[in-house]
């Protein structure tokens, strides 16, 4: 990963990068990411970085043996660790772990390392399971932390969504996070660093990645994909500082949510409530994860309703998109945006906390009923 190659985060590569080329690297580092951020392509890059035989004004020189190897995850002294689970792929569950899943992940990060853990989730077909870190994991580890590194230099773990660690895991690596063999670096990512154990936050020195603005993310894109400026703005601008929608968009991949979001819309509307109760059925066989990301897709989807048809702001969209908002809109107005918003924020809090999905989402998608009538009413009325 070349330096130029992630967006914005000025300050922090060059604090990343200072610290390797005053031999001052920590032996764990923890790097606190931002939701839909670029904290995986920082790792990479610091990852490379360290490894690079001729380091060239703070970048990679992208052409070495060991760069070569890093740009096609085949490095043998970096060793990736991932929220993985038993799927059709991979179906032993004992001693599961990362390397059971290495060829796919070479493979999608290649292609796109602006990688979502939901998109990972979906690659290995676990989109329904939780990932997690275990003591599978932890026992490959500590086996490969008792060899010395392959070319004599760093051996390097990356640690991606290091909350996903089990306890098990955790407390097995515990020692090794504080006493590491020589020239061995834990580079923990993480958007959640207190569902770390606090035992493992004290041995780990935090890095802090900044969230992006639009221009940022549009500089991005339009050079990347070689866009026109102010298509790339507008992408930009849809997605909302989340640089990961903003690449997938670009690749011309639509948000898979906005279809369930409008298909639960249409069956409230028709108060159709067998039609609700299999939506809700179906959405609670969904992990509780991608239940919470269904959420926030709907919490951003009823913000731009609002902005749309009350507040007379533009929201550059094209095709089915924006025949969508075109004719939901005038629904979401000043008698139901605050309680919908409530409403899904509520149903959030329930999820999060194992309240029984099927009755959560059932009851939600009833209030749905009266909260799209009384937009309809007043829309009418106006």
């Amino acid at each position: 990963m070349r330096r130029n190659e992630i967006p914005g985060q000025d300050e922090l590569k060059a604090v990343i990068t200072r610290l390797v080329d005053d031999e001052r690297v920590p032996h764990a580092l923890l790097l606190q990411g931002v939701k839909g951020g670029a904290s995986l392509p920082i790792a990479l890059f610091l990852t490379q970085y360290l490894m690079c035989d001729n380091r060239q004004q703070g970048d990679v020189c992208g052409e070495c043996s060991s760069c070569v190897k890093n740009q096609n995850f085949t490095h043998p002294d970096v060793h990736y660790v991932l929220p993985i689970n038993t799927s059709k792929l991979v179906k032993s569950g004992k001693d599961l772990k990362s390397e059971d899943f290495g060829e796919f992940w070479r493979q999608t990060v290649s292609e796109n390392p602006f990688l979502s853990l939901q998109d990972w989730y979906n690659v290995i077909d676990i989109e329904k399971k939780q990932g997690f870190i275990g003591a599978g994991e932890s026992k490959s580890l500590r086996s490969k932390l008792a060899l010395r590194a392959y070319e004599g230099k760093f051996r390097v773990f990356v640690i991606w969504h290091a909350d996903r660690m089990n306890p098990d895991f955790g407390n097995k690596m515990l020692k090794h996070f504080e006493e590491p063999s020589s020239n061995t670096i834990f580079l923990l990512i993480t958007e959640s660093p207190s569902k770390l154990l606090s035992t493992i936050l004290s041995r780990t020195q935090r890095f802090q990645e900044q969230h992006y603005s639009d221009a940022e993310i549009a500089r991005f894109i339009e050079h990347k994909y070689q866009t026109d400026y102010n298509q790339a703005m507008n992408l930009a601008f849809r997605a909302e500082g989340n640089l990961q929608i903003a690449v997938k968009e670009a690749n011309d991949k639509e948000d898979p949510w906005l279809e369930v979001f409008r298909n639960w819309m249409r069956l409230s509307y028709r108060r159709d409530m067998v039609g609700l109760y299999d939506w809700s059925e179906a959405m609670a066989r969904n992990t509780r994860e991608t239940q919470l990301i269904f959420i926030e897709s709907a919490l951003k989807v009823l913000d731009r309703c609002f902005r749309l048809g009350w507040l007379d702001i533009h929201i550059p969209m094209e095709g089915e998109e924006a025949d969508f908002y075109k004719n939901f809109s005038p629904f979401i107005n000043t008698s139901n945006i605050k309680s919908f918003m409530e409403l899904l924020e509520e149903s959030a809090f329930h999820i999060d906390r194992n309240v029984n999905p099927r009755i959560t989402w059932y009851d939600t998608s009833i209030k749905s009923v009266r909260l799209i009538h009384q937009g309809k009413k007043l829309a009418a009325n106006s």
